[in-house]
């Protein structure tokens, strides 16, 4: 999936918000992981989102104000796959797997970013992509599957992989959706506007959940939820999106979960096995194949 061949303008400077917004998305299970233990998944989701929409609201209006009528089911289909579509699964399926292996498991993200571009968008993906994606997805296969997918491991577990993986689905259409609304009214305004029109489904439930009871750390936690991973992340991966390419940009999605286990292990205490250690290896591996795809836009 080349912009080159598409004829998409690449612009420098996409990297550095791409990697920033990457780590506070690999942070994300570990917080939520932790947060679950003290608020339901439902309440955690809607403090989070209401919280965020507060942030985003006032960088929201301009593009709500000039957005074209044409685009707006775009914009309400875009915010529904990011805030609900993405971020309710995860959340729920995160009371049952490890940080860890939600982490690895939200990696297949730029396969579906791919898939979705390819049948919808007519994109083509060069053999370097390719073999990039095959390795980090190896990778991926080392250290999720026996872990987080074996049969011994319960219902709920596989469920929570499923809803996990459910996730990334919604957030690869949610990265495809949203980019022509980036490009048409900036990456700012269109993740501001997409998030609050994704978050009106929360809004019927703001009464139940407030005012919230929670000890120092989970506050703690979910201020950087709602304003690390949905507010700055959204906005740092949108603005990357625009300015280094959809297929550039995707690929750095496979360092999520080396964020995921390495916070894991040091915020909560997971074990990092030798599966893990190798798939981290290959997922690194795939990065640095397709490095000069991501890292020389031109």
């Amino acid at each position: 999936m080349d912009e080159r061949a598409t004829g998409t303008k690449v612009r420098p400077g996409g990297i550095g918000a791409g990697l920033i917004a990457v780590c506070l998305w690999g942070l994300a299970p570990v917080a939520t992981r932790s947060l679950v233990s003290e608020l339901a998944p439902l309440p955690l989701l809607t403090l989070r989102q209401l919280l965020a929409v507060g942030v985003l609201l006032p960088w929201a209006g301009p593009a709500l104000r000039r957005i074209n009528g044409r685009d707006l089911p775009r914009l309400i289909v875009a915010g529904l796959l990011g805030m609900v579509g993405y971020n309710l699964p995860v959340t729920v399926g995160l009371q049952w797997l490890p940080a860890s292996s939600a982490g690895l498991l939200l990696a297949t993200e730029p396969v579906w970013v791919l898939l979705i571009g390819l049948v919808f968008l007519g994109e083509r993906a060069g053999p370097r992509i390719l073999l990039g994606t095959g390795v980090a997805l190896a990778g991926v296969a080392v250290i999720a599957g026996p872990a987080a997918l074996s049969p011994g491991s319960g219902t709920r577990t596989v469920a929570g992989a499923a809803l996990v993986l459910l996730a990334t689905l919604a957030f690869g259409g949610y990265t495809v959706v949203l980019r022509p609304l980036s490009e048409k009214y900036g990456p700012v305004s269109a993740t501001a506007a997409s998030s609050v029109a994704g978050a009106v489904p929360y809004l019927a439930l703001a009464g139940t959940v407030w005012p919230p009871r929670l000890s120092q750390p989970a506050w703690a936690e979910l201020l950087f939820l709602a304003l690390g991973s949905t507010v700055a992340g959204m906005l740092l991966w949108n603005r990357a999106i625009v300015r280094g390419g959809t297929a550039r940009i995707s690929r750095l999605l496979y360092l999520e979960p080396v964020v995921s286990v390495l916070g894991a292990m040091v915020f909560l205490g997971e074990r990092a096995t030798a599966a893990v250690l190798a798939g981290g290896v290959l997922v690194i591996a795939g990065v640095l194949i397709t490095g000069d795809r991501v890292a020389a836009p031109s």
